[in-house]
Formats: C-alpha cells, sequence, structure tokens
C-alpha cells in the first residue's frame, strides 16, 4: 500500500514538475487542477489525438496505441466526447444564468453575473450554453455556500477553482473541499487552498 501511495506521489510530483516547465503561460491555479486530475488530461490528449486522426488520416506521428480504431464523427459529438472526457459534472448538475437566477430567487441573470464577478458564485464559458453554474454550490437554501467567495477569489477561472472543490484531496484526508464547505469547515478548506496554490499538491 505504501509504494502504491509513493508511487502516486511521484507521478503527480513528475507531473507538475512536467507542467511547470512546459506551461509557463498557466497560472498556478491550472497547474493544480490539472495536477490534480491526470487521468483526465491523459483521456484529453486521447481524444485530441483521435480528433485529429480522424480530421486527417494522412498525418504521420499519430499512432492508435490502445482502444479502437477512430471512427469519423462530427464536430458537435467530438466536442461532446471531449468535453465528457475533461470536464467533471454531468450536465444536468450545470444550470444556465436563467436557471439559477430562478433557483436562488434573483429577478435577473444580470444578478448571477455580477455574483459570479464579486466570486460569491463559481461558473465558467460553455460553448453551447454560454456561462453555466454548477448546482451543488448552492446550500438547502439556494445561496451559495457559505466560504465558497474565500475559494472562488484565490483561483484566476471559475472552472479551475470547481475542478478543485470537487477533488479528494491528500491534505484533507481525501474529501472533496466542497463536502468540508457544506459542513461549514471555510477556514481548513481556505488553508488548503492557499497551500495547494503554492505548491503544495500533497
Amino acid at each position: 500500500m505504501a509504494m502504491t501511495a509513493e508511487g502516486g506521489m511521484e507521478e503527480r510530483e513528475a507531473l507538475a514538475g512536467m507542467l511547470q516547465a512546459t506551461a509557463g503561460h498557466l497560472s498556478r491555479a491550472h497547474v493544480a487542477a490539472l495536477v490534480a486530475h491526470p487521468h483526465a488530461v491523459r483521456s484529453a490528449l486521447a481524444a485530441a489525438a483521435d480528433i485529429l486522426t480522424v480530421e486527417d488520416r494522412e498525418w504521420h506521428g499519430i499512432e492508435v496505441v490502445a482502444g479502437v480504431a477512430p471512427t469519423v464523427v462530427d464536430s458537435a459529438e467530438a466536442s461532446r466526447r471531449l468535453s465528457a472526457r475533461s470536464r467533471k459534472g454531468a450536465p444536468e448538475s450545470l444550470l444556465s444564468s436563467d436557471e439559477l437566477a430562478a433557483r436562488a430567487g434573483l429577478k435577473t441573470r444580470q444578478s448571477v453575473h455580477e455574483w459570479r464577478k464579486k466570486g460569491k458564485i463559481i461558473g465558467w464559458q460553455n460553448a453551447r450554453r454560454g456561462y453555466v453554474f454548477p448546482a451543488d454550490q448552492l446550500d438547502g437554501r439556494n445561496r451559495p455556500l457559505p466560504g465558497l467567495q474565500r475559494v472562488a477569489e484565490l483561483f484566476d477561472d471559475g472552472y479551475a477553482a470547481w475542478v478543485w472543490l470537487t477533488t479528494p484531496l491528500t491534505s484533507l484526508e481525501g474529501t472533496p473541499p466542497l463536502a468540508l464547505l457544506a459542513e461549514g469547515q471555510i477556514q481548513r478548506v481556505a488553508n488548503a487552498a492557499r497551500g495547494d496554490l503554492q505548491g503544495d499538491f500533497g
């Protein structure tokens, strides 16, 4: 068991080093999100390779090493597959600004975007639906979870913040930060976010 944990830690450290060396334009929050999800990174790269192979079968240097041979799909289907492999959260758990406004009792979707700009809620742009907002960031009264703003303001990107919030972290004993926010452990989650963004990926 110890070997497995050490192997996982070594893999994460190696991935962190590689990302920092080759993707200097990414923010610390983006690097942290990618390191937290090595399998999603691999899946996204595999999906991109599939798409490239389908688009131009004459390209050299792309080889299918596992799975079935690529099939021709249209761009909408390719986008759906890539999103499904790389982004967490079922589509039904993501609300549009109008849906969130109705659920939270806000008068307009502009109020939703004001909340997002102030960091009260988390949302990101979706190619098909404009901004989307995870429903799980709302409490039983359909208000943003207490402490959410303290975490959101630390990240440059709403999606990176959401990935971090929904990832089981060893620094939090394998618990996703979002679950701890729901229990009111705001300071613990805020401390973990600062630690991760300073480079402590453990």
